[in-house]
């Protein structure tokens, strides 16, 4: 397993400062609507902000040192608070509450919980509009973050808006969501929008460097997998992400090399086919393979061009050209892609992962 480390760097540094400048010159909206895909650093900047506007040094962005600075990094300051999807059971939620806040710390990039039966529900929004409504006790202003907003249910929705329609004195909102078409267009409208872009490649590198002991050489393919945005960067870095890459490309070449009846059998004892979640990983590789292809198949053969710059597995450039020929073959390398999303289609339906891959390849050995 790789190792990670502990540090983290501040993504969309310019666009945080820009919003402390607007709150220390008191022009900054009330209520925020964060939006951009996921883990792009939408909580990261959220968070901050947060301490930025109850810190008690007021010359200082964040200054880290004063008891509200303190406090808020424990996630126990009196004047800021989260609302999250959490389990409708009240006693787990309470459970749940800050190791939630604590796993968003140490991956401001990646979602705290995999629980999809979590919502944002009426009872967690009630309680987080109480504590917005009182006065704040240790800071001038109250802070009230909204993470992964696109998992409210419809009630919690009604209420936030209303809440919108009425903002409590001396408080700031900022609602964080990858969907915001799945919010209230009634809530949209009271939101001014802050729109996160995709991490620059930089950024990304960076990142990797200082958070995980991987070879240099991974690092460049991981920032063209993680296309400008961290979620599940943890799963990228994984040996078995590379050996799958390895295996994905095999069965490709296989694919269109080999009768559809050896495939079938070569296919049939080859363990990376076994289970839903090894099949799912070969899916990510053999998308970005063909559309590596894609590129591939769009160039001349003589251009002098180096295609790895446009290419996302940009180290598999001389296989890609060395098979050239057999996967040219290929008819609407786009078509295949197509036909990716109907085996993932399949998996959520519980097909058996293994017949699904399998006739996918054989699929491209009859093209």
């Amino acid at each position: 397993m790789t190792t990670a480390k502990t540090q983290t760097l501040l993504p969309h540094a310019e666009l945080y400062e820009r919003l402390c400048r607007l709150f220390h010159e008191n022009r900054l909206p009330s209520s925020l609507l964060f939006a951009g895909k996921k883990g792009v650093g939408k909580w990261a900047v959220a968070n901050l902000l947060a301490r930025t506007i109850t810190c008690q040094n007021p010359a200082d962005n964040f200054c880290g040192e004063c008891a509200s600075c303190r406090q808020a990094i424990a996630f126990c300051h009196p004047d800021i608070y989260y609302l999250f999807p959490l389990p409708k059971d009240e006693d787990k939620a309470d459970k749940l509450y800050l190791p939630y806040l604590q796993q968003k710390q140490q991956r401001p990039f990646s979602d705290a919980s995999d629980d999809v039966t979590s919502f944002v529900t009426i009872d967690n929004i009630r309680k987080f509009q109480g504590n917005l409504s009182r006065l704040p006790s240790l800071s001038k202003y109250k802070v009230g973050v909204v993470y992964e907003a696109e998992r409210m249910l419809p009630a919690t929705m009604d209420s936030l808006l209303k809440t919108l329609e009425e903002p409590p004195r001396d408080s700031f909102l900022f609602i964080c969501t990858d969907q915001p078409r799945f919010l209230l267009a009634t809530i949209r409208s009271r939101l001014q929008r802050v729109s996160f872009p995709a991490l620059e490649s930089r950024f990304v590198e960076l990142y990797l460097q200082q958070n995980f002991e991987i070879p240099e050489k991974e690092i460049g393919v991981v920032t063209r997998f993680a296309a400008g945005a961290l979620y599940n960067v943890e799963q990228l870095v994984e040996k078995a992400f590379f050996e799958a890459r390895e295996t994905a490309f095999d069965l490709l070449t296989n694919a269109v090399t080999m009768p559809a009846s050896d495939l079938v059998v070569k296919c049939s004892g080859n363990a990376a086919l076994e289970n839903r979640e090894k099949v799912e990983r070969l899916l990510i590789h053999w998308q970005s393979m063909l559309r590596d292809l894609m590129v591939i198949n769009a160039l001349p053969l003589q251009t002098g061009i180096d295609p790895s710059q446009a290419l996302i597995n940009f180290d598999y450039a001389d296989r890609y050209l060395e098979h050239r020929e057999r996967f040219a073959s290929l008819q609407r390398v786009e078509m295949q892609i197509d036909k990716l999303e109907q085996v993932r289609s399949e998996l959520r339906r519980n097909v058996n992962p293994k017949i699904a891959a399998i006739s996918f390849l054989v699929g491209l050995n009859q093209h």
